[in-house]
């Protein structure tokens, strides 16, 4: 009986030290974003699809520690302290404010961003290539050619859309200045209504009305959270919603042609697959997603369309890799 007790006691103690030694071996891999809205979720699941498919397999080869802000920069700036404080192999922010929180807490853990629309004037990166720092990852800057092209097929007689947005948010802000570039070469104007919070989205939808032929709604963490309220909107005052990304539309949004987010966050967990690789960041280069995909996503709402007082014409339909009755 002793016998046993004691080659019990070994054993469970060269577990122990295997099991030990098993998680001293994992890498670390930290993810956050400030919100949790459908491209965001689907960018960290394309994360971990990607790790999961180079052998960096979350509970075996790697720990991940996930953390959401809720919303509150503060709370996202605490997250950054913890993350710095566990010392992983690689931190993957999701959005921009997150990721500015990440860069100023580190200059030495590599950063993979995701989901950042413009990572230069957001102070990020200085450029796509040749980096230097500490920094790189992935762009989801929207197509925005394209999609004013798809919008004026639908709005044959689109000439001026608005522009909802909270104008502290560099993201939107670069945003804004492509869709006056693109729409200007489309004859388009763009009417700007800021809506710095949440509390603040309805009015500056309903300061739209009347002034514009549709509304665009960016890939805008502030006023995507409230995107029901400007549907409603839309849907009262027959004015089309048009949305910057596609997991719009699923919410009640007229259409888009825009990024597949599964893809994105694929993109950016190959990049940090590559840093647990051992590969430097210098040789990492950052990359605008719709630049390095060949295929986008083309969304119809068809009782978004009713409600809307719009009709959606057949070749759309036709192109459409999803259209929602």
């Amino acid at each position: 009986m002793r016998h046993f007790t004691k080659t019990l006691l070994i054993g469970t103690i060269a577990g122990l030290m295997i099991s030990a030694v098993h998680a001293a071996d994992m890498k670390k891999v930290a993810i956050s974003t400030i919100v949790e809205v459908p491209a965001l979720t689907e960018t960290k699941d394309g994360i971990l699809e990607a790790l999961a498919a180079r052998g960096y397999i979350e509970g075996k080869t790697i720990t991940v520690d996930y953390q959401n802000a809720n919303g509150n920069m503060p709370t996202q700036q605490q997250i950054a302290k913890k993350f710095v404080g566990s010392q992983p192999d690689v931190i993957i922010p999701i959005t921009t404010p997150t990721s500015q929180s990440m860069a100023a807490a580190t200059k030495t853990i590599p950063i993979v961003f995701a989901t950042v629309t413009d990572p230069v004037k957001a102070k990020l990166i200085p450029g796509y290539t040749n980096l230097q720092g500490n920094i790189t990852g992935v762009s989801d800057a929207a197509p925005i050619g394209p999609q004013l092209d798809f919008f004026k097929r639908i709005i044959p007689g689109l000439t001026k859309i608005g522009f909802v947005y909270n104008p502290g948010l560099d993201n939107s802000l670069a945003t804004l200045g492509w869709v006056k570039e693109e729409g200007a070469k489309r004859g388009i104007t763009v009417v700007e209504s800021p809506a710095p919070t949440t509390n603040e989205i309805i009015l500056a939808t309903k300061k739209l009305i009347g002034k514009v032929d549709a509304i665009y709604i960016p890939n805008d963490t502030t006023v995507v959270a409230g995107l029901e309220a400007i549907i409603k909107i839309g849907q009262e005052m027959d004015m089309p919603i048009f949305t910057g990304e596609t997991g719009g539309v699923d919410r009640g949004a007229l259409a888009s042609v825009g990024l597949d987010y599964i893809n994105v966050g694929r993109v950016a967990g190959n990049m940090a697959a590559d840093i647990l690789d051992g590969i430097p960041i210098s040789q990492i280069d950052a990359v605008i997603a719709y630049k390095v995909m060949t295929n986008f996503k083309v969304v119809v709402n068809l009782i978004a369309a009713e409600k809307m007082n719009v009709t959606i014409p057949a070749d759309i339909l036709a192109e459409a890799t999803k259209i929602i009755k």
